[in-house]
């Protein structure tokens, strides 16, 4: 079976999607990933074949308009229309740019499956032109539950053009590796599958965990913020405000990020472009700021988590992880080095935030590894080819 897997340029959608890729490969099936230019040099260091579909959308640029406002800003607020067409506009701007040539791709290809991020409408699209049974995979919370009112009515032009008449943005299937429990509800005809940690790929050896006597936190604050506004890259001020204390901190930042640090106390380690998955092997609790991956990572590791959204997705994202009692949140108007401090010991010492992660990681590997779902996906093929 020939399976092409597909999201726009952002290497935190190409990482969720990574794990099920590989597997695919390893059962046997046959699999391309296509996206835009800037994200091919991610999917070939993946070790996947890549196809480049489309141009690249200023996706930073989008994402600035819609930062949550920083407490006290000086100056009248900018004019908003409201987080839901803000992010509809663009992920329409996605769609428009990889449609035609996704469908080129299947064609030529003559691909037999077609699994998208939950945000790449390209995907149904090019799938119902072509008459390819279409999965959506999450990456994280399935927050577009939330606009299942408007999506078909946004994609109807778009697959009117190309002869593809009413398309189901959220595909034949829902792949998902978010624990039920704090998973946003109303996807239809859902299949559980565990979240496997990839952010990135190995960069060094496997070493012996560091022996240590103190309560040791990652910090690390993800891709997005660092592209979108580096005035907003807060990972070293937040790890400065443990200067003094009983905790360790691992700061994990990628080579880009590096510079945005400056002044920070001895007990704080900087390491550069290491998975977070490794990195948290060796941690207590996680501080980050909010985005799926990163959390779902902490979740797998049974790690508490302390969160500090600046986008509107995030706050969804952690709003969920704070239901299932596993995360403490700050907004930014409360955030001080005091109040991290507090959070965060509280995370350490307090039973309940580290037995309700643990719990999460329990459901978690209680789902079917990608393994197990590479496997079950040529069995499942005939059901859903539309007749």
């Amino acid at each position: 079976m020939r399976v092409v897997f597909t999201t726009w340029a952002w290497p935190s959608h190409l990482y969720a999607l990574v794990p099920l890729a590989r597997a695919c490969r390893a059962a046997g099936h046959e699999v391309l990933f296509a996206s835009q230019p800037g994200l091919t040099r991610d999917v070939l260091r993946a070790d996947l074949p890549a196809a480049v579909v489309g141009t690249d959308v200023d996706t930073a640029g989008m994402v600035q308009e819609y930062l949550l406002p920083l407490p006290g800003a000086a100056g009248p607020a900018p004019r908003r229309e409201g987080k839901g067409p803000r992010a509809l506009r663009m992920l329409m701007a996605h769609a428009e740019s990889m449609t035609a040539d996704l469908i080129r791709l299947i064609t030529d290809w003559r691909a037999d499956l077609v699994v998208y991020d939950q945000v790449t409408l390209a995907g149904p699209v090019a799938a119902a032109v072509t008459g390819v049974p279409a999965l959506r995979q999450l990456y994280g919370f399935d927050l577009l539950q939330r606009a299942s009112g408007v999506l078909p009515d946004a994609l109807a032009p778009l697959a009117d053009r190309f002869g593809a008449g009413p398309v189901d943005p959220f595909g034949a299937v829902t792949l998902d590796p978010v624990p039920a429990s704090v998973q946003v509800p109303g996807a239809h005809r859902v299949l559980p599958m565990r979240y496997v940690p990839y952010n990135g790929p190995e960069t060094s050896p496997w070493r012996p965990p560091r022996p240590r006597s103190r309560p040791r936190v990652c910090v690390s604050w993800g891709h997005t913020i660092a592209k979108v506004d580096p005035s907003r890259f807060i990972a070293g001020g937040i790890a400065a405000a443990f200067a003094g204390t009983g905790v360790d901190v691992v700061l994990a930042v990628s080579a880009a990020q590096r510079d945005l640090l400056a002044g920070l106390p001895e007990n704080v380690r900087v390491v550069v472009d290491i998975p977070l998955r490794d990195v948290l092997r060796d941690c207590d609790a996680f501080i980050g700021h909010g985005g799926a991956g990163g959390i779902l990572t902490a979740l797998a590791h049974g790690l508490p988590m302390l969160l500090v959204p600046q986008l509107p997705d995030h706050a969804g994202h952690t709003g969920r992880a704070a239901a299932g009692g596993a995360a403490s949140v700050l907004s930014l108007a409360e955030l001080t080095p005091a109040a991290v401090r507090e959070e965060a010991v509280r995370l350490l010492d307090a039973p309940e935030p580290r037995r309700a992660a643990g719990e999460l990681r329990e459901e978690m590997l209680g789902r079917p590894a990608p393994a197990e779902v590479a496997g079950a996906l040529a069995g499942l093929r005939p059901s859903l080819v539309r007749h």
